[in-house]
């Protein structure tokens, strides 16, 4: 049986431990997405909702520490069956974080489907990739 996504303690860093295909992994989190967290009142051992750690992943929010593409890591996460499942407020508040970052643009796709699906109270479209910010900066200099 998979075990749920659920945050532990390395080193006094806070990290997300997730299934990615056979092994368990230890994801470094950004400091907004560990303040998102901690925010909401998880701590060591705590088992996050897997909706919130896909989305951290995707997001680019919570990496592993040889970097690798959030994409293909996110479409290798398990263990979402029997975990905690994520509450209105912490929906509200996951909606909120993925307005204010900028997405790797290979996730954002995947991402903004994962929004939809599970009817996340966000307009996919506010969240943003990297090429999508600096496209809308360029148009804002040249109305300057």
């Amino acid at each position: 049986m998979a075990r749920s996504p659920h945050l532990v303690t390395e080193r006094d860093e806070l990290k997300l431990e997730v299934a990615v295909g056979t092994t368990r992994r230890r994801f470094e989190l950004s400091d907004r997405a560990e303040n998102l967290l901690r925010d909401e009142g998880y701590g060591p051992a705590d088992v996050v909702p897997f909706v919130t750690a896909k989305a951290l992943v995707l997001a680019g929010g919570a990496t592993l520490p040889e970097k690798s593409d959030e994409r293909d890591t996110a479409w290798e996460l398990g263990g979402a069956d029997g975990g905690r499942q994520v509450t209105r407020t912490e929906r509200e508040v996951l909606a909120e974080y993925l307005r204010g970052v900028t997405v790797p643009d290979r996730s954002l796709d995947a991402l903004r489907e994962h929004v939809r699906k599970h009817d996340l109270p966000v307009d996919p479209t506010e969240v943003t990739g990297r090429a999508e910010k600096v496209g809308g900066l360029s148009d804002i200099a040249r109305n300057l």
